[in-house]
Formats: C-alpha cells, structure tokens, sequence
C-alpha cells in the first residue's frame, strides 16, 4: 500500500483499512514473525526489530526490496516482550538514527535503556534496527530506506497492539529514525489505525520542521493518530544545522521545532544544554530526564 505525500488521503474508509491490513498480515504470515526470535542466541540479543538486509542500493542509487522480503515485512531479535512472554503495561521502542550499523544501534539501544531507567522508567525497552549506513549515495539513500521503514514500523505496531491490546506504546525516535516513526504514524493514519501509539518522542530529528505543522505532510496523521507528540530540538545542533540543511535545503525540526501552527497533541522543548546531535539519549547529559516527565 504505497502513499508518498501526493497520494494522501486522511479519514481512510474502512475498505482502505482492509487493504493494510491484509497486505500486512499475508506479509507477517510468511515471515513466520511469532518464532523468529527463539532460540539460545536471540536470547542473548538486546530486543529489537529488525530490517536489515531487506533493501538493496544499486550503484546510481536506485533502493529496491531484496529477494524474500515485502514493503511491510520485519525480523525480530531477541525476546521481546510481549512476542515471546506476557503482555506488559507499557513497551517503548527507540528507533535509531543515521550512520548505524547494526552494532552501534544495538549499543545506542542499551544506552537509551539506561537513561531511562536512571530517570525512573521502568517498563520494557526494545529497539528497531534499519539499514541507515548506505555507503553509496549516503544520505538520499537512507532518506528513501527510512521512508520504506516506516512501513514496516506501521506493520509491527499494528501486529504488537493486536497481540496486546492492553499494552502502551511510546516510541522514541532519534536523527533520522524520526522519519520512520513520522512514516509509520503517516502509513497508520492512512489506514484508519489511529488508537495504538500513545507518544512520539523526537530527539534531534532530521525531519522537515514545517512537515510537523497542521498543514504539513505530518500534521493531520500526528493529530489523529498518536496520544501526544513531544519534540525535543536544540539550536546548536551543528550536525542538523550543516548537514540537514545543506542537504535538504531547509530546516529540520530538531534544529528549530514546529515551523507552523503546532497541532493540538503537540509540544516543542528546547534543549539546548545537550551537548551535541548525538548526546540526546545518552546517560548523564541527555534530555531523557525532560523526555520520561512528558508522560
């Protein structure tokens, strides 16, 4: 179910939502997604979602879909709860940004975890890995590979919440993971899925600062279909400020915030004693403690 930004249509009819969710849980069934994170060794893994591997790039920077996967399928790594043991409360995803591979996700993961437990958050944390280090064309590569996540993004939250309907969800995005999670929420609104996200936490996201805006492309799918959305942003974010602007010619919300009117469910925090882009979740120095007080 491909909608890119002119394809939009908000207020989806329920035949529409059929088609997502049908097209989702064909693409679930034939990955065999409830056993993929059994044994010995997926115990040993911090819990993540996976996409790695499922998008190839050819040499002039064209992103297709590897043999054996679809738009909306994922992997899983780890024991997730929920998956593989009872529902809890409350489940917080981080999804990672730029330049990851699959080692440092996995380490910024951990130390997301541990910021939020020394902040008093106590509920299960899991990550959601994609293939953000393209090497070819670098950051139109990972643009285009974090929008096509986002739809496997939309996928696990929708399978997650069947499963544990009882469950809060939050998800945390950092750097570019922002695009995912704006994605998700976007493919989610799209399809008539509006109750199962309970917040969007932003840190330093290399998002469009005017797409967050009620007339923006995110606007109508962060109103309708997240519980709150919280932006974190910080004025001297010198790798937003160089890279995200010379790259995209404009700025990114988590260099300005909202340029607009802000939807309803939605705040901007200016956090500009983090010390750098990539300090945002980081035990110690990171905004986690202003993040954890907005729930």
């Amino acid at each position: 179910m491909s909608h890119g930004h002119g394809e939009r249509e908000h207020g989806a009819s329920n035949s529409t939502r059929r088609r997502f969710l049908r097209a989702a849980g064909t693409a679930a069934v034939g990955t065999g997604l409830a056993t993929a994170a059994s044994g010995t060794a997926a115990a040993e893994t911090f819990p993540h979602v996976s996409t790695r591997g499922h998008y190839d790039i050819t040499w002039y920077g064209s992103v297709s879909l590897t043999d054996g996967h679809t738009e909306w399928d994922y992997d899983t790594r780890g024991s997730i709860p929920g998956w593989d043991t009872a529902a809890p409360d409350e489940l917080l995803v981080h999804v990672h940004g730029w330049r990851n591979d699959s080692n440092s996700a996995v380490e910024g993961f951990r130390e997301s975890k541990t910021s939020l437990r020394n902040n008093g958050y106590p509920h299960p944390v899991v990550g959601f890995s994609w293939d953000s280090d393209s090497s070819v064309f670098g950051w139109w590569d990972s643009t285009e590979i974090a929008e096509e996540n986002g739809k496997k993004l939309a996928n696990f939250i929708y399978q997650y919440r069947n499963r544990n309907p009882n469950t809060r969800l939050r998800l945390v995005a950092h750097s570019l993971g922002a695009r995912v999670a704006l994605r998700a929420i976007e493919v989610l609104n799209y399809s008539g899925v509006t109750d199962y996200v309970d917040s969007l936490s932003l840190l330093g996201g290399a998002a469009d600062n005017d797409a967050v805006a009620t007339d923006g492309r995110y606007g109508p799918d962060i109103a309708n279909a997240v519980g709150q959305v919280d932006n974190f942003w910080k004025d001297e974010d010198d790798v937003l400020n160089w890279a995200y602007t010379s790259a995209e010619w404009d700025s990114a919300v988590g260099e300005e915030g909202c340029e607009g009117t802000e939807p309803g469910n939605y705040d901007d925090h200016n956090v500009d004693y983090v010390p750098s882009h990539f300090d945002y979740y980081k035990p110690d120095v990171g905004c986690i403690p202003d993040v954890v007080a907005q729930w």
